[in-house]
């Protein structure tokens, strides 16, 4: 059986549509394996504005038992999975504040996001973290765990604990924040959305005083909470597929699902979950994995970030840099009689809007022997040639080509 490298480019995709960053990228190497591959589309429809959380989870053939969001960042930040505690995303944002007239003489105050990442400035973040580290609120113990850049990871622990909550982040810049609710009609949910809301309460009171605010662009003045989860039983990678699996991933959630499914995951020195990830190192460790791994994920999450952006040409530029750093290396190292490539993104994220998007993006699977499709290179419009797979099925077409 011949092995599998894995390789996700996050949120590569731009929809079907002329002109997106894929088609415009000059990619010698990806387009050469497309070429002389197997090419088509992935549809994830699993959502409106599907995230990675539910997206690769699915990639992987799970469809089932999703644990949510929030568990999964927190085991990919380092925290281990606990009975009774609710997690959930926890990223610092910039708000402003506004008081509307709610009755005549009654007044309320609300908060309008104004950039949901803080700007993606990083100083001062792991001072303003350390000041709401932990809080005790009517026997819930509630901790902060900061992540990678304006993302963190936040803990509720108590027997009466609850994930049937609303998220405070719509993922659109303009709108009122709105309070966590509780989804199901329940003491336990009633009573985590409660305490949730006077942490938020408590917290935003300490952002907005906080000094290392003074000196941001865009302060981490507000909290957003979303995708709340916890620990679900799920069959291991190996049990599911018979192959011994390694991740090699900065981000937290997709090293979070490499953990859940219990495979190894590998850090790797200078990757940064961003556009500065040192691409060479990442790609150097997912070949060397393959010596004792059947099955290797490598993923970038450099074409999401750039993606959020809205800049093609810095999205575009990553691409290309994916293809010198990254398939260039892959194309001198990997002896293609014992190992299969496989190439895909987990959803969209549009450089038109900005936001992950539900919708096609391409697949393209290369090893020795394979069989072309006459599909030409990597991109949207020309990999529709191709078959188009149910994101939840596309593992079950991988395996078809060991």
């Amino acid at each position: 059986m011949k092995k599998i490298l894995f390789v996700i480019l996050d949120g590569a995709g731009d929809g079907l549509k002329k002109g997106t960053s894929l088609e415009l990228a000059h990619k010698p190497n990806l387009d050469e394996f497309t070429k002389n591959g197997v090419g088509g589309l992935i549809k994830n429809e699993l959502d409106k504005h599907p995230d990675s959380g539910i997206s690769t989870f699915n990639l992987f053939g799970y469809s089932v038992n999703y644990p949510g969001r929030g568990y999964l960042d927190g085991l990919g930040i380092g925290l281990k999975a606990r009975p009774n505690t609710l997690y959930m995303r926890a990223n610092f944002a910039t708000v402003k504040k506004e008081t509307k007239k709610v009755a005549e003489g009654q007044f309320a105050q609300r908060y309008v996001v104004l950039d949901r990442r803080a700007g993606r400035e990083e100083n001062g973040l792991i001072e303003i973290a350390d000041s709401i580290k932990d809080m005790f609120i009517e026997g819930f113990k509630i901790e902060f765990h900061k992540s990678v850049a304006h993302r963190g990871v936040l803990t509720i622990s108590n027997y009466n604990i609850s994930t049937n909550l609303t998220d405070t982040d719509t993922g659109r810049i303009g709108d009122v924040v709105e309070p966590i609710r509780a989804t199901k009609d329940d003491s336990k949910s009633e009573k985590t959305a409660a305490v949730l809301n006077k942490w938020l309460h408590e917290v935003t009171k300490i952002l907005e005083n906080h000094p290392a605010n003074k000196t941001r662009k865009f302060p981490a003045n507000y909290i957003l909470l979303r995708g709340p989860g916890s620990y679900v039983i799920e069959k291991s990678f190996k049990e599911k597929y018979g192959m011994k699996g390694a991740v090699v991933a900065k981000s937290p959630v997709v090293r979070g699902i490499g953990k859940h499914f219990e495979m190894d995951v590998i850090d790797v020195s200078g990757a940064t979950a961003d556009l500065k990830t040192d691409l060479n190192a990442k790609t150097m460790e997912a070949l060397r994995a393959l010596d004792n791994h059947n099955f290797v994920v490598l993923h970038i999450l450099g074409p999401d970030i750039a993606g959020h952006t809205k800049d093609i040409q810095l999205k575009k530029g990553f691409i290309e840099k994916i293809d010198r750093d990254v398939f260039a290396k892959i194309k001198e190292y990997v002896n293609f009689e014992d190992i299969t490539l496989v190439v895909t993104s987990d959803h969209i994220t549009s450089i038109f809007t900005g936001d992950h998007e539900s919708g096609m993006f391409p697949f393209m699977i290369y090893t020795n022997g394979i069989e072309s499709n006459n599909v030409n290179a990597y991109y949207e419009n020309e990999c529709k040639k191709g078959p188009v797979l149910d994101i939840q099925y596309f593992m079950e077409q991988t395996i078809k080509y060991l």
